[in-house]
């Protein structure tokens, strides 16, 4: 129920409850700002895929400053960012008034930013400027990953980390899918999510059937990438199959008129299908 005698300050908000302090959003939506820019300027996101993190951050921002601006009327968005957020939050604003699209947003953003925090993790596996300047921002990540699971009311995924990872034993795998972290070293492949646009797009947008065919047409489809690098290599980091599969999903996300949504546990589903 709302409450009559809240703050005059709060009185815009259709919620019941303030989940977030004037102060706490500017904060987060700051935080938002530098990881964008740090995306963007990275070296390690290539073929586009830095302007398009950096978009996605921006959208991140701009969630939170309709929180700020629309719901709680904090202030204008436009008065502590920079012109190009400010212009972002134009877009964010004008999606998120319509109620139906801002609850589909809310739910999931926990599940999207868990993918932004593998982004992240993976910037930070080697030397690079982008992955040293953020993990000087672990502890303000941090805060953007509780604000978003407060907001959604769900938890983030953690990112996949090879250092914690127990080998597995299993009686079969013919790709020689391998733990080692030596042999990881200095293994990487570039972003090619356009490359598998190209050939993954086609794919899902001719198949007519239910959800769970697209799911094989997918998983299909990053197998034969784990397989063509095992031919190339004679073996596969986990690291590699950690790559790929997020880079398929990431291809996923981007055409999201397709009947496929993003799988939490495509990579799973893959080393079924070779382990078996």
């Amino acid at each position: 129920m709302y409450d009559r005698n809240v703050d005059l300050e709060y009185q815009g908000t259709s919620q019941s409850t303030v989940l977030f302090s004037k102060d706490e959003l500017k904060s987060i939506i700051a935080i938002l700002s530098d990881i964008s820019y740090i995306f963007l300027k990275s070296d390690r996101l290539v073929g586009g895929r830095n302007e398009k993190m950096k978009s996605r951050l921006f959208s991140y921002a701009g969630i939170f400053g309709y929180y700020y601006e629309e719901e709680y009327a904090y202030g204008k968005v436009s008065d502590i960012t920079d012109n190009n957020i400010a212009s972002h939050y134009v877009l964010v604003k004008l999606s998120m008034s319509d109620d139906s699209h801002r609850r589909n947003v809310v739910r999931d953003l926990a599940d999207n930013w868990s993918d932004v925090l593998q982004v992240i993790f993976n910037l930070e596996l080697d030397d690079n400027e982008a992955g040293n300047r953020l993990k000087k921002m672990e502890s303000n990540i941090h805060t953007v990953t509780k604000a978003i699971e407060k907001l959604s009311g769900k938890n983030c995924k953690k990112p996949s980390n090879p250092l914690k990872v127990h080998p597995k034993k299993v009686s079969y795998n013919p790709f020689n899918i391998t733990e080692d972290l030596k042999l990881a070293e200095g293994r990487a492949i570039p972003d090619i999510t356009d490359v598998f646009a190209r050939e993954l797009v086609p794919m899902l947008a001719s198949n007519q059937h239910s959800s769970d065919e697209s799911r094989d047409i997918v998983a299909n489809y990053a197998l034969s990438m784990i397989k063509s690098y095992y031919d190339n290599a004679g073996f596969v980091p986990m690291l590699i199959v950690d790559q790929i599969t997020g880079q398929v999903n990431q291809v996923a996300e981007m055409v999201e008129h397709i009947s496929y949504a993003p799988q939490k546990n495509l990579k799973e589903y893959i080393l079924s299908k070779i382990y078996r």
